[in-house]
């Protein structure tokens, strides 16, 4: 869906969006002179974002990921650092105000589960 001009042109599917994953954690997409610094979170508490991605931790594994919605979907994407899992999924949403941490919840948080 495209209702501001070019937002949500560039990804088209799922399958799209873990290769996107893959080339930027792997340094095929961000120069790998550039990746330590696009994962690192400032020095403030409570601060959760580095450039672009936010950081959770869950049982101790740090992930790295992205959430977007337009009207009609919820889209997320989340991978550890090492892309040793990875979660990349869209839905149907009734809304792009509601809160969509409880689909992260029922889909992707069970994924980086130990």
């Amino acid at each position: 869906m495209s209702d501001r001009w070019a937002v949500g042109d560039m990804i088209s599917t799922t399958a799209d969006l873990e290769r996107l994953v893959f080339g930027v954690f792997s340094g095929k997409v961000v120069p790998r002179s550039l990746l330590d610094e696009m994962f690192t979170v400032p020095d403030i508490d409570g601060a959760t974002y580095g450039m672009a991605l936010e950081r959770f931790v869950i049982d101790g594994r740090e992930i790295w990921g992205k959430t977007g919605s337009r009207p009609g979907y919820h889209t997320v994407l989340g991978a550890t650092r090492d892309l040793s899992r990875t979660v990349v999924y869209s839905v149907n949403a009734k809304s792009a105000r509601e809160d969509g941490f409880p689909l992260v919840r029922r889909f992707a948080l069970p994924a980086f589960a130990s």
